[in-house]
């Protein structure tokens, strides 16, 4: 019997690594554009922060350069910190050693690593949830229970992996960026925090090496994303002050009343080292100064929004907001172009104070379906049961989710903090589930729904990294040409000043001078026309005075000699004659390109090779004459277009 069961949990174990597999190839796939080769290829805008803050812990230092964080620094007595924790950073200080080769080019790694570990660590805490339950619910440890058990492992622990991958944590893969990473890795540490936790628990808490690993854990957690450790260091601290009080009514030797107080050192510590780094970089203890934020200096707007908050990310005024969001059943719309889901309409502010920020979001119903339904099992099992420790656990995870939903920002990204209660209760509560009589039914649901979570995460993610793309689009009216014959595929005729339709919708300038993707109220340039909307030219003296590059009723660029040495291009208004000045470092001849595109209101400017999008306030009025009047003799279509009008069911679109 026994040969058999180690048969059967064999089995098992070959299962999760098949879903991990699975999960790994397809957030591998998808986090290279599918170009899997690309796996370390240098990503963009914040990959680098991590490589930046552990080149400044070689140095001694918690300050870094400006230039990498640019607007996300913060500026604090002259020197600019990152707020990210400081666990990624020193993991990746033997990779700083070797200068830049590594630099911007780990994230994709990162990441599958950290798929990888929560996978594992979420089949251990399965089987941690399934000891529970088993002994709440029976006194019977003979072999053929032990059969019993390890007949249902080979696919309840492998459906519970795939609720866990298959959720938000694969969305991860849709932007390569510190936000994503820092997400995906807080998440896996927490698992490991919560299994180690709830192992240590099954001990009778006696197992000091489970512990200190676990306590360790959780203070990686806290360095990782601070609201989701500090969460479960509650929950490990309050466990200790219990066992501290049981033992005084009990008869113990010194050794084991030493080992009480184990966790509240544990549960302290993640606070005090958060508090310390937080004291050396901002000078607060907790809080985050936002207002001392680049971006927050040199825009009004955030600058604005952090007076009504106390100079503060969060703000219980924007629950109302940020729950009816997560929680909502229709975040999500269905369409027949690839991947055939995309996220609904914009979030609504009903709270006090608007948040400050509204990204696309979708929500734990749709995106987390069956980790959701799990999780509410296994907390009603839990509460019947009266499985405190667990519960414990299940509480510090869903306090340290609640400054999520405080944030003044809607993103789908944060959902994933949300997902460590529901991963603590499902584990318990897939073992409730799989004791059902209708087994077969049990499996066939389960396995549509991590289905349903794969293509939901998938397609979400997909649109986040390749929405202004102009392959995908491309890609997605190829197929749905091939498929379905064309037709309306999301294509609209757009010009200067009309109205911008839902995201995703594409539209095409009259003449094909340009396509555009339209994204939360704006259009998207996705490929324009060569020499459309666009003036360039080289200058070789200047001489007799400033060189005018380009003018309209609104603006003017000229090139002029600095009494300082060197040249400089200088955009100015009417209202201000240097709203701009652009150095140039190179000497003549200097070349220059300008763009003015009336669709999506933006003007820019690249001299000597150095490209810069003109303020917001010389943008706005494109009936001013900012652009060109698109000029459809001189139209030429672009590739992308030439694509969409195979598909496009629409007849205004023609060629001068």
């Amino acid at each position: 019997m026994t040969e058999a069961v180690d048969s059967q949990r064999s089995r098992a174990d070959r299962a999760v690594w098949t879903v991990i597999a699975l999960a790994v190839a397809l957030f591998w796939l998808i986090s290279t554009s599918w170009r899997p080769w690309n796996l370390f290829a240098e990503a963009g805008f914040s990959a680098d922060f991590y490589d930046e803050q552990a080149r400044s812990f070689i140095r001694g230092r918690l300050a870094v350069r400006p230039e990498v964080p640019g607007p996300e620094g913060f500026l604090i007595d002259g020197n600019t910190y990152l707020y990210y924790g400081p666990f990624l950073a020193i993991v990746r200080v033997p990779l700083a050693l070797f200068g830049d080769l590594f630099v911007g080019r780990m994230v994709r790694l990162s990441m599958l690593i950290a798929l990888v570990v929560l996978g594992r660590w979420s089949a251990r805490l399965a089987v941690a949830g399934r000891r529970v339950v088993r002994s709440a619910t029976t006194h019977d440890a003979d072999t053929a229970s032990d059969a019993h058990d390890a007949d249902r492992d080979t696919w309840v622990i492998p459906l519970f992996v795939g609720a866990v991958l298959f959720s938000p944590a694969l969305f991860a893969s849709g932007w390569i960026s510190v936000y994503h990473e820092t997400e995906i890795w807080a998440l896996a540490l927490a698992v490991v925090s919560i299994t180690l936790l709830a192992e240590w628990a099954a001990d009778n808490f006696t197992d000091r090496r489970t512990l200190l690993w676990g306590s360790g854990a959780v203070l990686a957690t806290t360095m990782t994303r601070a609201p989701i450790g500090l969460g479960l260091a509650m929950s490990l601290g309050l466990i200790g002050l219990i066992l501290a009080w049981r033992s005084r009514s009990r008869a113990s030797d010194s050794a084991r009343r030493h080992d009480t107080w184990l966790p509240i050192a544990g549960g302290i510590a993640p606070l005090a080292a958060y508090a310390v780094v937080n004291v050396a970089k901002f000078g607060t203890l907790l809080s985050v100064p936002g207002d001392r934020q680049l971006l927050s200096l040199t825009d009004p707007t955030r600058a604005a929004f952090f007076e009504t908050t106390g100079g503060s990310f969060f703000s219980p005024h924007f629950l109302p907001t940020t729950l009816a969001q997560y929680l909502r059943p229709d975040t999500i719309r269905f369409e027949r172009l690839v991947p055939g889901i995309r996220f609904g309409p914009l979030a609504e502010n009903y709270g006090s104070i608007d948040v400050e920020t509204v990204t696309p979001a979708s929500s734990l119903i749709v995106s987390a379906t069956l980790l959701l339904a799990l999780a509410i099992v296994g907390a009603i099992w839990m509460l019947r049961h009266r499985a405190m420790t667990w519960l414990t656990l299940v509480a510090g995870a869903t306090i340290g989710a609640i400054p999520t939903f405080m944030i003044g920002f809607i993103a789908n990204r944060y959902l994933i903090d949300m997902l460590p209660p529901l991963i603590a209760a499902g584990a318990v509560g897939v073992w409730i589930v799989a004791r059902l009589d209708r087994t077969r039914a049990v499996k066939a649901i389960g396995v549509v729904l991590v289905v349903w979570g794969a293509w939901v995460n998938a397609a979400l993610a997909t649109w986040t990294l390749e929405s202004k793309t102009p392959g995908f689009t491309e890609l997605r009216s190829d197929i749905d040409r091939a498929v379905f014959g064309g037709g309306d595929v999301g294509i609209e005729p757009t010009a200067p000043g009309s109205p911008v339709p839902r995201d995703g919708r594409v539209g095409i300038a009259d003449g094909c001078a340009g396509v555009y993707i339209a994204e939360q109220g704006n259009w998207v340039a996705l490929e324009r026309a060569p020499g459309i909307f666009e003036t360039s030219g080289t200058v070789t003296d200047v001489a007799d005075g400033p060189v005018r590059l380009a003018q309209t009723s609104a603006w003017t660029i000229d090139l002029l000699s600095l009494s300082v040495g060197g040249f400089a291009a200088v955009y100015s208004t009417p209202a201000d004659p240097d709203v701009l000045t652009i150095p140039v470092e190179s000497g003549l001849p200097v070349d220059y390109r300008i763009l003015t595109d009336p669709i999506t209101g933006e003007t820019f400017i690249e001299v000597a090779g150095s490209g810069h999008l003109l303020p917001g306030d010389a943008t706005e009025s494109v009936d001013a004459g900012i652009a060109p009047a698109l000029d459809a003799a001189a139209s030429r279509h672009t590739p992308l277009c030439d694509t969409l009008l195979k598909s496009a069911a629409i007849d205004v679109l023609v060629d001068g």
